[in-house]
């Protein structure tokens, strides 16, 4: 009984602790100058590579629901992140753009993120096959919690 409540070696904690100090890395090295929280980051992401862009789709992305991005989308907002506007053809959607200020930040928290995968210790290809093992994972669990 013992083993099957060891944290070494337990998927469910080496996902969690590498997801931990991701985080902890971008919030000390990159988001800090910025304010930036990684939530806020994943949007302007999502924004520099294509937008403007509906909240639907920031929604489908994030794979996160509508009452957790429309508070996140609401501080960007204040802070001049991004500017939301409806629709003119359906008042019901609206559409999210990018502001100077966040693309004025895009060359450095992309350097960042490059950072990022240099420091990590894996090669290309370790690095894509993480990604891969993750991307099944997700895609388990996903239909598993449906």
């Amino acid at each position: 009984m013992s083993e099957q409540l060891n944290l070494g070696g337990r998927l469910c904690f080496s996902l969690y602790n590498a997801q931990r100090q991701v985080n902890r890395y971008y919030s000390n090295k990159v988001f800090k100058k910025y304010k930036l929280t990684y939530p806020q980051f994943l949007v302007l992401t999502i924004l520099w590579e294509d937008s403007p862009v509906n909240v639907k789709k920031v929604v489908t992305e994030l794979a996160l629901d509508t009452g957790t991005v429309s508070p996140l989308l609401k501080r960007m907002e204040q802070v001049d992140l991004i500017k939301r506007e409806r629709s003119e053809e359906d008042q019901r959607e609206v559409f999210i753009h990018l502001t100077e200020k966040s693309e004025a930040i895009k060359p450095e928290l992309g350097q960042a993120c490059n950072q990022l995968a240099d420091i990590s210790g894996l090669s290309e290809n370790e690095e894509k096959e993480l990604n891969r093992l993750l991307d099944k994972l997700i895609d388990s669990l996903a239909k598993e919690n449906a």
